[in-house]
C-alpha cells in the first residue's frame, strides 16, 4: 500500500513512470517495427529486390511477411493506379502519390525498405522528379516505359536519354520493365549507350520463354541482372509450370549466371484485394523460394483442373552458395557495397 500511496503523492513522478510504461508498452505491443529480431540468423537474410505497395497502412503486414519468410529489406517501387488496381484501362495515374507512399515507408523503416520512385516518361519534369526522390531518401528509380500496357515511346527515343545518363552518371540502379518480345532493339540501343548504368530487368526479363534470347543479353551487358518474379497470378502459375517443364535448361541458366540473378516477388500489396491477406503473402512469398531452393514442391497457385489438388513441381534446388548470391550478395553488388 505503501508503494501506492507515495506513487500519488508524488504526481510528477508518478507521471514520469506512466510514460516509461507507455513506451515499454508500445514497443512490447508492435511485433513489426525497424529491427530484424524476428528473422531466423541461421537462414539467409533475403533481399526482396521488386514489390509494390498501396499505402503505408500495409506496410505492417508486409512486415509480417518478410519475417515470417526471412526477408530482410525489401525494394519498394513506385506504381501508378493502373499497377495496384488493373482493370483493363490504360494510363499512368498518378505516380507521385505512391511515390510518396513508399518513401514514407522507406524512411519509417529504413532498416528494412529501399524506395525505387518511378517516374512519368511523358512528364517534363521527370528530371527533377527523379533527383528530388532520391535527395529525399530514394534509392533508384523504377520504369515502365517498356510495359507494353505504358508504352508510349520508343525506350531510346530522345526523351528519356536524360533519365538514363543521370542513372548511369549518379550511379544508382534502374529497375526497368521491358517486354522483349517488342521492344528488345530498343532496350539493347539503350544498354549500348549507357553500359555503365546498372539495370534489374524484371520477370527474367520477360524472356522466360527464349532462353538462349535471355542468355545473349546476359553475355552481351555485364550491368543488366533479372529479378525471378513473375506478377500477376496468372503469370506466376504459367512461369512456374514453365520451369517446371524445363528444369534442367533453367538451373544451368542459373548455374552460368550466378552474380546475375536477385529474388524478387511482385505480389502488390494493396488495400481492397480481399484474398491477399498476410497467409496469402507468405505463402506466396514461400512458394518463390521453393522455387530456388527444393528439389520439389507443392503451391495453391498450381493445381490439377480436374481434381483441384496441388500440382508437383520441380524445382530448381540450388546449392547454398548460389542460393546467397541470389538472395544476398548479388544485391549488395548494385547497390555497390560489395
Amino acid at each position: 500500500m505503501k508503494n501506492k500511496i507515495d506513487f500519488f503523492r508524488h504526481p510528477a513522478s508518478g507521471m514520469a513512470i506512466l510514460a516509461i510504461l507507455a513506451v515499454l508498452i508500445t514497443f512490447t505491443v508492435v511485433p513489426w517495427d525497424n529491427n530484424m529480431d524476428n528473422l531466423d540468423e541461421n537462414d539467409f537474410m533475403i533481399v526482396n529486390a521488386h514489390e509494390n505497395i498501396e499505402s503505408i497502412y500495409q506496410a505492417d503486414k508486409l512486415l509480417e511477411v518478410m519475417d515470417a519468410t526471412n526477408v530482410a529489406r525489401t525494394v519498394l517501387v513506385g506504381s501508378p493506379e493502373e499497377i495496384l488496381h488493373f482493370n483493363g484501362e490504360q494510363g499512368f495515374t498518378n505516380p507521385g502519390k505512391n511515390n510518396e507512399v513508399i518513401l514514407s515507408i522507406a524512411n519509417k523503416y529504413d532498416n528494412r525498405f529501399y524506395a525505387f520512385c518511378t517516374i512519368d516518361p511523358a512528364d517534363p519534369d521527370k528530371l527533377a522528379e527523379m533527383e528530388s526522390c532520391m535527395s529525399r531518401g530514394g534509392d533508384g528509380i523504377k520504369l515502365y516505359n517498356g510495359h507494353a500496357f505504358f508504352y508510349e515511346y520508343p525506350l531510346d527515343d530522345e526523351k528519356m536519354l536524360g533519365v538514363y545518363r543521370t542513372a548511369e552518371e549518379q550511379g544508382f540502379p534502374v529497375i526497368m520493365h521491358v517486354n522483349t518480345g517488342y521492344y528488345l532493339d530498343q532496350f539493347e540501343n539503350v544498354m549500348t549507350l549507357y553500359p555503365d548504368m546498372t539495370v534489374i530487368c524484371p520477370h527474367f526479363c520477360l524472356s522466360s520463354k527464349n532462353l538462349p534470347q535471355l542468355t545473349a543479353l546476359l553475355d552481351t551487358y555485364p550491368n543488366l541482372y533479372v529479378d525471378i518474379s513473375f506478377g500477376y497470378t496468372d503469370y506466376l502459375k504459367d512461369g512456374l509450370a514453365r520451369i517446371s517443364e524445363n528444369i534442367d535448361s533453367f538451373r544451368t541458366l542459373f548455374e552460368s549466371y550466378p552474380d546475375r540473378f536477385v529474388f524478387g516477388t511482385v505480389a502488390v500489396v494493396t488495400e481492397d484485394d480481399e484474398y491477399k491477406s498476410a497467409d496469402w503473402l507468405t505463402e506466396t512469398y514461400k512458394t518463390y523460394r521453393d522455387l530456388l531452393e527444393q528439389e520439389t514442391y507443392t503451391t495453391f497457385h498450381v493445381v490439377d483442373a480436374e481434381t483441384g489438388e496441388e500440382t508437383e513441381l520441380s524445382g530448381l534446388n540450388l546449392d547454398d552458395e548460389l542460393l546467397k548470391q541470389i538472395y544476398e550478395t548479388n544485391w549488395a553488388k548494385i547497390l555497390g557495397s560489395s
